[in-house]
């Protein structure tokens, strides 16, 4: 977005915020310091004064991680906080909440929604509140860091972890013992998985096993490309013309051109069902499930399973999908930016980290010592070698635009038409790229 378009933007939301009723410092003309001096800001949560804090959950937060992540031990921590949940729905979104001027405190979403609201121009740049708070960016891991900016036009910090996701390629045991074939190893690369995929992709008594999913979504392989959408500097589409593309469309190919690997009622992103419910797919590549109630179920049900790292490409060596990560973001208007951000601070200590990382949520912090206890509470994670998937790297990030979500689902669109055999895959580029570029134009004559 344009510094004039930026402009615009802040304008609308300041208008709309005061038609709303509700007078703010931090939007209209100031960083997210709620125009606070810095004798307010120090220390904003030691005093006594009673405050409610309003996070607003644009992303799923279960109620009972709420309550045991973060309002008991804050309200341990600070006895004069309250932290309120508001959960999105149709109604309740953040743009209706511009509209009505009921600007929660802070946001709670995952990093690669974060365009989401970046479009709407809501995420404050983090940069102030960390240097007043004197919080130590270095104690982040990097990447992390790196990912993050990369949200953002001019690169600013508009977002804060609160924990990262580890991924791995989850089989099931059964199958392949059914079929005489050894199990994934640790390390191997998607030609080598696709061709394990081969042997194991069959139907037998009239069950129809699967031997490879490529993932519940797009961006797995997308970000582990490092693939951009559209080019951040003239707003064009990139599908047709990134040989990258070309790679990932190859190997969806390659992965559902297996004879039986997509059959007749299979959908896009249903492998969650396939590994777990019908327990009918071998190999099933996603977020680590060492938590995964429904994993835990199967299970204590008998259901055996195993984890090996991510599947990476071989021109690409240890390198997995990029970073993914749920946290926090301070919106503009925030009437408590200083306290939220000491909230998030908070919950990113070595002590509540540790804590988390025990449960099974990954940190997104370097500290060494955490990351040895990641999932030390959890049965299912006995027997794995957590050490051996955290070894598979993050992907460096590829600079993202407010367009990338519609991209996403255009992509997706052209390229289930692609591997089930509507089209070609020169055709199904080339439609995906115009209708990416179409919906680019679009978007610009609606904000006029």
């Amino acid at each position: 977005m344009g510094d004039s378009r930026r402009s615009r933007r802040r304008t609308l939301l300041c208008t709309l915020l005061i038609a709303g009723g509700l007078l703010i410092a931090s939007g209209c003309g100031r960083e997210a310091d709620g125009g606070k001096t810095p004798a307010d800001a120090a220390g904003a949560l030691a005093g006594s004064e009673p405050v409610t804090l309003t996070l607003f959950a644009h992303g799923v937060l279960r109620d009972q991680d709420f309550i045991d992540y973060m309002q008991e031990p804050v309200k341990k921590k600070f006895p004069n906080v309250t932290i309120r949940k508001v959960d999105a729905d149709k109604q309740v979104t953040m743009a209706n909440l511009i509209a009505a001027g009921d600007i929660p405190d802070f946001i709670w979403i995952g990093l690669t929604n974060l365009q989401q609201l970046t479009e709407l121009n809501v995420p404050s740049g983090l940069e102030p509140l960390v240097s007043k708070h004197k919080f130590d960016l270095g104690r982040l891991d990097p990447q992390m860091v790196k990912s993050i900016r990369s949200y953002t036009k001019n690169g600013e910090l508009a977002y804060l972890p609160f924990r990262s996701y580890a991924f791995g390629l989850h089989y099931n045991k059964s199958i392949f013992d059914k079929f005489g074939v050894d199990y994934p190893r640790n390390g191997m690369t998607w030609d080598e998985v696709i061709e394990l995929a081969r042997k194991v992709t069959r139907t037998e008594n009239g069950v129809a096993y699967r031997g490879l999913n490529a993932g519940t979504a797009l961006n797995r392989m997308q970000s582990q490309l490092s693939l951009p959408y559209v080019d951040p500097k003239t707003d064009k589409a990139l599908v047709s013309s990134d040989d990258g593309w070309r790679k990932l469309f190859q190997t969806f190919q390659d992965i559902y051109g297996i004879p039986g690997n997509y059959p007749s009622g299979s959908t896009f992103g249903d492998g969650a069902k396939a590994f777990l419910d019908t327990k009918t797919l071998a190999m099933f590549p996603q977020l680590l499930l060492l938590n995964n109630l429904d994993l835990a179920k199967a299970a204590s049900e008998g259901f055996q399973w195993g984890v090996v790292s991510y599947p990476t490409f071989k021109d690409k060596p240890g390198i997995g999908p990029g970073i993914f990560s749920d946290g926090f973001v301070i919106p503009y208007g925030s009437k408590h930016p200083d306290q939220a951000f000491e909230v998030m601070a908070y919950l990113l200590s070595d002590e509540m980290q540790k804590i988390y990382s025990e449960k099974g949520n990954m940190s997104p912090l370097v500290n060494p010592d955490i990351h040895k206890r990641l999932y030390a509470e959890s049965p299912l994670s006995k027997g794995v070698d957590i050490t051996a998937l955290l070894a598979v790297r993050s992907a460096d990030p590829h600079e993202k635009t407010i367009y990338d979500e519609k991209g996403r689902v255009i992509v997706t669109k052209h390229l289930e038409a692609y591997f089930t055999g509507k089209v070609d895959m020169n055709t199904a580029l080339r439609m995906a790229n115009d209708e990416i570029n179409k919906a680019v134009v679009e978007a610009k004559a609606a904000k006029q």
